[in-house]
């Protein structure tokens, strides 16, 4: 199911989501400033286990959303005759992985009130612990999304985690490319 084509095109999508998701919350991430649902009670079972999943970040129903669309839009093969299967699946959900750590970060690449300059601890309040200089959920994600393509080679083989690779490395290549023209854009503008 992957290739360099459909990596791109996932790439598309997070950049277009990352322009969607800042357009909505402005400077004010992790929908901090937006009228959306939250629990009443934020201590109860499922907004504790969410925000232990998302690294202390609270329950929105914006992000329920938001998730909920982009894990049910990159199911769209499987209603063009794309036949199910579970590891077709576990590669939807790797790709799922690697498109919302794109898109986050794409999010401040993009979005005017940050930019790379501004992509840190001091400045992103809502990314509470950072490895190096990446908020800790990137590289969790990055390795969830390998687990979910090595599991799927138990039932496919090999192939998949090259073509997994080679997605990542498309990912990365798109990404750096995005940082070098927000950086110009910026500069341009300053």
């Amino acid at each position: 199911m992957l290739s360099i084509p459909y990596a791109v095109y996932l790439f598309v999508i997070a950049t277009v989501l990352a322009f969607l998701d800042f357009q909505v919350e402005g400077k004010y991430g992790w929908a901090a400033k937006l009228p959306c649902w939250r629990p009443k009670n934020p201590n109860s079972l499922i907004p504790r286990i969410y925000s232990w999943f998302m690294e202390g970040r609270p329950l929105t129903g914006y992000h329920i959303a938001f998730f909920g669309v982009v894990f049910v839009f990159l199911h769209h093969p499987f209603f063009g005759g794309i036949s199910w299967s579970l590891s077709l699946e576990l590669e939807t959900i790797s790709m799922f992985s690697l498109v919302m750590l794109f898109e986050d970060f794409l999010w401040f690449v993009w979005n005017p009130f940050y930019g790379l300059k501004r992509f840190n601890p001091q400045a992103i309040e809502w990314h509470k612990k950072w490895i190096g200089p990446v908020p800790t959920g990137y590289p969790i994600l990055a390795t969830a999304s390998f687990i979910f393509v090595l599991m799927a080679t138990r039932f496919e083989g090999g192939n998949i985690l090259k073509d997994w690779g080679i997605t990542f490395g498309v990912f990365m290549g798109l990404t750096l490319i995005s940082c070098l023209i927000s950086l110009r854009v910026r500069r341009s503008q300053a």
